[in-house]
């Protein structure tokens, strides 16, 4: 494989990562033993306070520790205090995480002797975001039902700090994409590789925790659910599966140790158990999503022995899977909420459907809050005030059509880019470059049942499909040669190349 912008040669099986392998097991059974603490004492200092070092050290730990502490940070809380809201919790390890690295990330980009620009086409999409949601405090105070139909005290000012806390994520967001795009693009696949090495760990820590820890729950219809804090198990469930990718890519990836190999499918066994845990029926779509898609990229130009036999193998391991699955909690509840007409995502679903008939322009403002409000105001009676648990209804409800349009521009245009490394990445026989892109996917194709506008792994991967994007294809689609209509057919083809 060869770099787009250094035109260095950059291998598959290249050793990106400079720490020995006893090293780096060092370095990731500390992380493992720090995180199982925090996840048992329900606190995240310690795992930000040697996150701060290890970034340090070296940079490419930022990307996977931001994704680990976005995916863990419900589990350091105690149950039911965020009120099933994406912006209202009690732990601020995330807060600190930002405000640690930032200062890093802000000296690389300053020391760094080539300056990148962010492209117009990618950073408006930034800036409009932050207008909506600038736009949405006004509309939020439009209408006093938002708050007044609420039993949270908080309600009334919280979208004030709400909507401050969003803008400054958006900013560093387009901050971090800044920082991406000016490393080598060397380093950001070194990232990727360190993120296909140190994902394994994360997940088996987090089913350990889940098994010997987790909390017991128990609903109509089915029993014995376990739970982590006050993780909401559908956004928990889809991030696993999201995170999960790059297990399924080492485990078919060449010149990897059958150790290493090994791990990987523990990990992804582990996200399995994990799921048929939680009962979350999101997370069940999800993982059949990611592996379908795990093994469909690995089957890409292979031999047709080599996929019937893999075929084979998979279709056994999922009717065994299938088997020992039959009475999991997550299948008892999917099985009970369908019996039950789909359960209150049904009530929330034509609860947001009328507001949007009422308030179809700019939405009722723009805050989760005022997502619970219409719960509360269109729902039948005795109906939890929760989130839309759905991501784009959400959107609209809060902003409006106009809302839902622009962000389903931002969705096209992550998944367009997103498709294009895709492409470049079998061809180049290296999917970690697809990786980034295969999350978002997963995220936001779980986001139509789980309310995740500001869920940040979202937002981490999606700077990451962009950056790489804009150093690896950009400048190949943008400097086609555009068609002329006024030149005759004989003409454009004798044009030199």
């Amino acid at each position: 494989m060869y770099s787009s912008i250094s035109n260095k040669p950059v291998a598959n099986d290249s050793p990106y990562i400079k720490l020995s392998d006893i090293s780096f097991l060092t370095v990731m059974c500390i992380v493992s033993g720090v995180l199982y603490y925090c996840l048992v004492k329900s606190t995240s200092m310690p795992l930000v306070a040697i996150a701060i070092p290890l970034c340090l050290y070296n940079r490419s730990f930022t990307f996977p520790m931001l994704l680990t502490i976005a995916l863990c940070q419900g589990a350091f809380e105690a149950a039911e205090v965020t009120q099933s809201s994406a912006t209202q919790s009690t732990d601020f390890s995330e807060t600190l995480i930002l405000a640690a690295v930032t200062p890093m990330l802000f000296y690389d980009l300053t020391s760094n002797k080539i300056s990148r620009i962010i492209p117009y086409r990618f950073v408006i999409f930034y800036v409009i975001f932050i207008f909506f949601v600038i736009q949405g405090l006004f509309v939020y105070y439009q209408y006093p039902q938002n708050y007044k139909l609420l039993i949270l005290i908080h309600a009334k000012w919280s979208p004030v700090l709400h909507s401050i806390m969003k803008c400054i994520k958006i900013v560093f967001y387009i901050f971090y994409l800044r920082v991406l795009i000016n490393y080598p693009v060397e380093k950001n696949l070194k990232t990727l590789e360190l993120t296909r090495r140190f994902v394994p760990f994360i997940l088996i820590v987090l089913v350990v925790n889940l098994l010997l820890n987790g909390r017991s729950q128990s609903g109509a219809g089915y029993s014995g659910t376990l739970q982590l804090g006050d993780t909401h198990h559908g956004n928990f469930t889809a991030q696993l599966c999201a995170m999960s990718i790059y297990c399924y890519i080492t485990f078919f990836m060449r010149k990897v140790s059958l150790v290493t190999k090994g791990f990987a499918l523990l990990a992804i066994a582990a996200v399995g158990v994990s799921i048929m845990e939680m009962g979350s029926r999101n997370g069940l779509l999800s993982f059949a999503l990611v592996c379908l898609i795990g093994f469909i990229i690995n089957m890409r130009r292979k031999s047709w022995s080599f996929i019937f036999l893999w075929s084979l193998l998979a279709f056994v391991a999922t009717a065994i899977t299938v088997a020992l699955s039959l009475n999991a909690p997550t299948v008892q509840r999917a099985i009970y909420m369908t019996r039950q007409g789909g359960g209150d995502r049904v009530y929330y679903w034509e609860a947001g459907a009328k507001a949007l008939v009422e308030h179809p322009v700019f939405g009722r403002g723009g805050d989760e809050s005022a997502s619970q409000a219409v719960v509360a105001e269109y729902a039948p009676a005795g109906t939890q005030d929760k989130v839309m648990h759905n991501t784009y209804l959400e959107m609209a409800v809060e902003y409006g059509f106009i809302g839902l349009l622009f962000y389903l521009a931002l969705l096209f245009a992550a998944l367009k880019w997103g498709y294009r490394l895709y492409k470049l990445a079998v061809e180049k026989g290296n999917l970690l470059i697809a990786a980034p892109p295969i999350s978002y996917l997963i995220l936001m194709i779980a986001a139509c049942f789980v309310s995740d506008v500001w869920d940040t792994s979202i937002w981490y991967n999606l700077s990451m499909v962009f950056a790489l994007a804009i150093q690896l294809v950009y400048n190949e689609y943008i400097n086609k040669k555009k068609i002329n209509p006024k030149i005759t057919f004989a003409q454009a083809i004798s044009q030199p190349v």
